[in-house]
């Protein structure tokens, strides 16, 4: 079976493997998906199997879960369990890039830890082990944790620069059961990629080799561009579209620019206009999927015009991420970080993680006067490095009247 369902407070989440597709559903689509497993054919039941979200031989554990989310209890604003966890495999990197946060150095999570971590996430219910690094391409063992990740049933992704990826390399991450690969670039041309990014060809390249493998029909994973959006690339975003399309690559993550040690941030991040530009190109984009980071969590209440449950800043409330020292976090970008031996009882009694979910009810102006502001929050990890204060509120979203920014 490729669709995960597991039971959540009053709600179902389904998760597509193939698609790292997630899908919440409750209140009154929830009865009428318990009419289906009933015998009872809807509309609704029909979208989700046209979606590839439902599949006909789920009705019996359906109802199942149904029954268990009656009586399951999530922390405040967040999920029963994490829907990924973010694992920093390795802080080795051989590329410079410019806009990197990261620190690199020979750290790398020991072996017996993430086992041990992979171990936990199953059984919790987590649906996505997303890797990273520093570049996990370099990290030993990554071959045992894709392996590990696919034999408890979790879906695996790896987001890289390209550099190692062979064909050999590729040949062997499908085999194992690999989901999905990023490749970062930073533009479609390398002068535009040097801006942010060192290795252009690296990610062209490892590009051009799974457009090839999926062109022979050999490859059995999905892959898609990261690409941070910045003043110096913004306007190269139609291109970067088109080298995606030509790649065949199936989407193209926009994440928001982080701040880092070697640039100085405010002549990177994108001005209130450049934001409006970025919100237009991505309503005009058609052809490829776009995915937009929560920490534009702003751009994503812009973009569908609604908040939802778990529109915003998804840290500690839809993921968890874990460093290269075995320390769990809410997020990758925030320098909050503690020592537990079990993800279930961070999850579910972390002091730090209450703090992001219940951000909203402190959080300062211009947010607190916003429409969106129990469905956004930004990313507290920009607003920790550029004022200090964790409630202060995102002065950089253009969607809202300068009248409320504090002086």
């Amino acid at each position: 079976m490729k669709i995960n369902v597991r039971a959540e407070q009053n709600a179902l989440m389904f998760f597509q493997r193939s698609t790292a597709r997630t899908a919440y559903i409750n209140g009154e689509e929830l009865e009428v998906l318990i009419q289906w497993t009933n015998g009872k054919e809807n509309e609704f039941s029909k979208r989700l199997r046209q979606l590839g979200i439902l599949e006909d031989n789920q009705k019996e554990q359906i109802r199942e879960q149904a029954l268990l989310a009656k009586k399951k209890t999530a922390p405040l604003h967040s999920f029963c369990a994490p829907e990924s966890l973010h694992i920093e495999l390795t802080e080795r990197c051989t590329l410079n890039c410019p806009q990197c946060y990261k620190s690199v150095s020979d750290k790398e999570l020991p072996k017996e830890i993430l086992e041990d971590i992979l171990y936990q996430a199953a059984e919790f219910g987590v649906f996505q082990i997303a890797f990273g690094g520093g570049e996990p391409l370099l990290y030993p063992y990554l071959s045992q944790a894709i392996a590990k990740t696919v034999q408890y049933k979790m879906a695996c992704s790896i987001t890289t620069s390209g550099n190692g990826l062979s064909k050999q390399r590729l040949n062997e991450l499908k085999t194992l059961g690999l989901n999905h690969i990023q490749i970062s670039l930073g533009g479609s041309r390398k002068e535009i990629h040097n801006y942010s990014r060192d290795g252009f060809f690296y990610g062209i390249e490892a590009l051009q080799l799974l457009k090839q493998q999926k062109k022979e029909g050999n490859l059995t994973l999905s892959y898609g561009i990261n690409w941070v959006a910045r003043m110096d690339n913004i306007d190269d975003f139609p291109s970067l579209v088109d080298l995606a399309k030509a790649v065949e690559a199936q989407n193209i993550n926009i994440l928001r620019y982080k701040p880092s040690k070697k640039e100085e941030y405010k002549k990177v991040r994108l001005s209130k206009e450049k934001l409006l530009k970025l919100a237009a190109m991505v309503r005009g984009v058609s052809g490829i999927a776009i995915k937009v980071d929560s920490a534009f969590s702003f751009l994503l209440c812009h973009l569908n015009k609604r908040q939802g449950n778990f529109t915003g800043c998804g840290a500690g409330r839809r993921f968890l991420a874990v460093d290269a020292q075995g320390f769990l976090k809410p997020c990758s970008h925030v320098f909050f970080q503690e020592k537990s031996k079990s993800l279930k009882e961070t999850w579910y009694h972390s002091k730090i993680l209450e703090d992001f979910r219940q951000m909203n009810s402190s959080i300062g102006l211009p947010c607190k006067a916003c429409n969106y502001v129990n469905g956004c929050a930004s990313c507290r990890a920009i607003i920790m490095a550029q004022r200090g204060n964790f409630y202060d509120g995102d002065e950089e979203c253009p969607f809202i009247s300068s009248r409320f920014i504090q002086k």
